[in-house]
């Protein structure tokens, strides 16, 4: 068994060059698989950590469809066997005062006062001081542009000053603007003793909601909404959802695909080397099978080679691909407007990666094993290795026509039919374009330059693969480049049509008419109307437990919420965002449960619509419903157009003048629109980075074929340095192979981009619609890194023709 351990790898690395390239491409292969799976894990963990720790350990909270209530109300419910624990929450909009220099001097702050700060249902990331000390907790972010440490002073207006005793992490019970820009529309969030906020607002044994655990986690809605019936307050579940402020189902998408990309390129290099070996040794194995070998033996030796290759490789990448990991996540993260910090969860993808590493090129090098199984012992008698037969070349070619016409298919088998038609079509192609670029390539490199054109015609398979694998790098690029322009032009438009107005207002309690004639007497106010909202939890098709806000249709036509269908809302019917259709799982005119404040209803899904609204995972229903059913009277959500001579922001900064401790959010269309695209912004510089990555692997899979073509013409290159060519000739002719292989794979690639982009702006079936739009930055961004990589590809295995012994190579030809 040692002998043959030691025959395999003595084989494997007889060519030491190229096995270290086709080791490189491995290790970069299962490298960028591992980090891809491993920032899926983690991201997603990340996510639904944050809403666990808003969660806490709570089974279900009571809410009033008023301001707030007396804790009174619900001491019968607090004192119940069942109950484990309760926690007593009061929120209030104050404004505090910040130094001139920090920021504005009166500053919009929403205080949360809780009944207890050690409660088994408030998880809190204590970064800093102790939130044992009885006074003002604050997030971080709020820290640093405050200018506020443990020990100092905060001075809210109109009620009493207190000193700040723990700053904590990121967390949604204390999500705060990262900027002075951003706190125009969003408040800051602190918090405090309940007793203390009751005290400084009059507001005793006021609450704005409870949280409750209960025993074993029974479920008491039903008792609970029956005590509760006839009165402002109602009962919920607390579900976690990750999915009710996170989109990025898009983004595992991406880490998939970029992982499948690197693994096929990686693939395609693994192939062509083992190939190139397997053929090398035909007569080898031949003579070996003459003295007794058998085809198993045979094929248990190249599978030792390809196992040996495998195994070093995923040795090698999986602690990279953790490390790779980390940096990722880390840039990924920082798109999101909160500082989120995070854990690894490397375990699982790194097993799943390991198997890949493994098994992927024992599968890849299959059709090689099986030519070393099946190599017969007269081989050894030939002096030439047969071309592929032409019946064989003639089916490949109608293979490739036939995959490209499926391509147009409205599936996403589709795109998979059109990437095996250009990999089975490209020995034409190249050689076409070989053809084409021959001219140019003589004219820039002279004589070697057309010795280069020709010897890409003595290899074409390798080389064809070689440069589709560039062309197939080259196409994602464009694709997605494609995308992250057009979603978000998208997006912008969506929007505007579906925000409601050029402003919305959320107040921290039901707006009275003489508030409703404030907003509306201002002159910048060309027209305004209103919605009502509340938080519901529904379930899927799989009965998996749900949360979104359900909201009314406008009061007025003329403020879109959402498109698709009209503003009529048949009664007993819901509308669903799209995500949350996609979410739900089932089809128009069924029916989904919703616990609302009414209780346990289903719902007729009337259809599935298009919202900005919480990024579609949202569903709307009638304002009847809201009124009659909910019983549910007051408003709390402007929404208004501004006057066009007037400025939004202008307006802004007059209403937070007017109700200084009223407002909860108020948010331009505008702003909206910049929040998307700097997150696209984000996305973008991500994508290129990973993809750069996958087009340098790429690059490899030139320079290892260049190198494997080069050690097979070592005669044909002692014979030119024979008959006159200088070392730098040679280079230069090894380089315009190079050039060739590469600008090749650059316009294939750049031509499937923008086909795949037309495909997708056809098709129906299509996740998101994508207008046919061309990247020219990204274009411009593939060709230069194609050219660039595919020179640097060039460089050593020039360098190597170079310095070929120009006796041996005689001897060896």
């Amino acid at each position: 068994m040692l002998n043959i351990w030691l025959v395999s790898w003595r084989n494997l690395t007889k060519n030491k060059r190229r096995f270290f390239f086709t080791l490189i491409a491995v290790i970069l292969g299962i490298l960028l698989t591992t980090s891809m799976l491993v920032a899926n894990n983690t991201v997603k963990d990340t996510f639904r950590y944050y809403e666990e720790i808003y969660a806490g350990n709570a089974d279900s909270w009571i809410l009033s469809k008023d301001y707030s209530f007396s804790e009174g109300e619900v001491e019968s419910i607090k004192q119940q066997d069942a109950v484990k624990d309760s926690l007593s929450v009061l929120d209030k909009q104050t404004l505090i005062d910040v130094d001139g220099d920090k920021g504005p001097p009166e500053t919009p702050v929403r205080v949360t006062g809780v009944s207890d700060i050690h409660s088994n249902l408030l998880k809190l990331p204590l970064i800093k001081g102790d939130l044992e000390g009885g006074g003002l907790i604050i997030p971080e972010n709020a820290s640093k542009l405050w200018g506020k440490d443990i020990g100092d002073t905060v001075t809210f207006k109109g009620l009493g000053e207190i000193k700040v005793t723990g700053i904590v992490g990121f967390t949604s019970w204390l999500a705060s603007p990262n900027s002075w820009e951003e706190a125009e529309g969003r408040s800051f969030r602190v918090m405090m003793d309940l007793d203390t906020l009751q005290e400084w607002t009059g507001l005793t044994d006021q609450i704005s909601y409870i949280r409750l655990q209960h025993e074993g986690g029974k479920d008491h809605l039903s008792q609970y909404q029956d005590e509760l019936n006839g009165t402002p307050l109602y009962v919920q579940p607390v579900v976690i959802d990750d999915l009710r402020n996170n989109d990025v189902d898009g983004l595992y998408s991406v880490f998939y695909l970029v992982s499948i990309l690197a693994l096929f390129i990686s693939g395609f290099i693994i192939f062509n080397m083992i190939y190139s070996s397997v053929i090398e040794r035909k007569k080898e194995f031949s003579i070996m099978k003459s003295l007794g070998y058998t085809n198993f033996n045979v094929f248990k030796l190249v599978f030792m080679e390809v196992f040996l290759l495998s195994l070093i490789g995923t040795v090698i990448a999986l602690p990279l691909g953790v490390w790779f990991a980390d940096l990722f996540v880390d840039m990924l993260l920082g798109i999101f407007q909160d500082t989120m910090v995070y854990t690894l969860n490397w375990q699982s993808a790194t097993i799943i990666s390991g198997m890949i590493g493994l098994l992927f090129p024992l599968i890849i090098a299959g059709i090689p094993m099986y030519i070393a199984f099946k190599t017969p012992i007269i081989y050894a008698l030939r002096n030439t290795n047969k071309e592929s037969k032409t019946r064989v070349k003639v089916i490949r070619y109608i293979l490739g026509l036939a995959f490209i016409g499926l391509s147009f298919l409205d599936s996403y088998w589709g795109y998979v039919f059109l990437l095996f038609g250009v990999v089975l079509l490209y020995p034409v192609v190249i050689r076409m374009l070989a053809k084409l670029l021959g001219p140019l390539i003589e004219r820039l490199l002279g004589y070697p330059g057309r010795l280069s054109v020709s010897n890409i015609k003595v290899n074409t398979n390798r080389n064809a693969n070689t440069s589709a694998m560039l062309a197939i790098s080259i196409g994602v690029v464009i694709f997605l480049g494609s995308a992250l322009e057009s979603i978000p032009s998208g997006f912008e438009k969506e929007i505007r049509q579906t925000f409601g107005g050029d402003i919305q207002i959320q107040f921290e309690e039901p707006i009275n008419e003489s508030q409703l004639n404030t907003v509306k007497n201002h002159q910048a106010v060309k027209d305004m109307a209103w919605y009502k909202e509340t938080m519901v939890t529904w379930k899927t098709v799989d009965g998996e437990a749900k949360e979104f806000y359900l909201m009314s249709n406008p009061s007025s036509p003329d403020f879109p919420l959402f498109k698709g269908y009209g503003q009529d809302i048949p009664d007993g019917a819901v509308l669903l965002g799209e995500r949350a259709f996609d979410e739900w799982g089932g089809k128009v005119g069924d029916s989904v449960k919703m616990n609302t404040p009414a209780g346990e209803r289903e719902y007729k899904v009337a259809g599935k619509v298009n919202t900005s609204q919480d990024g579609g995972y949202v569903g709307f229903v009638s304002q009847e419903e809201f009124s009659q059913v909910f019983n549910w009277q007051g408003i709390q959500t402007l929404m208004m157009d501004v006057d066009d001579s007037s400025n939004p922001k202008d307006l802004r900064r007059d209403l937070r003048q007017d109700f200084p401790t009223g407002i909860s959010t108020l948010t331009l269309v505008e702003d909206q629109i910049e929040s998307s695209q700097s997150s696209f912004d984000g996305m973008n510089e991500v994508m290129q980075f990973l993809m750069i990555i996958v087009i340098a692997l790429s690059s490899i899979g030139i320079s290892n074929t260049l190198l494997m073509n080069t050690m097979e013409r070592i005669g044909e290159i002692g014979t030119t340095r024979a008959i006159g060519f200088t070392t730098r000739q040679v280079r230069t002719m090894v380089m315009g192979e190079g050039l060739v292989v590469g600008v090749a794979g650059i316009i294939v690639g750049v031509v499937l981009g923008i086909f795949v982009i037309y495909l997708n702006s056809i098709s129906n079936s299509s996740a998101t619609y994508m207008p046919f739009i061309i990247p020219w930055g990204n274009i411009g961004l593939a060709i230069m890194a194609g050219l660039l990589l595919s020179v640097i590809a060039s460089l050593f295995p020039s360098f190597i023709a170079a310095r070929v012994n120009l006796v041996n190579a005689l001897k060896e030809n």
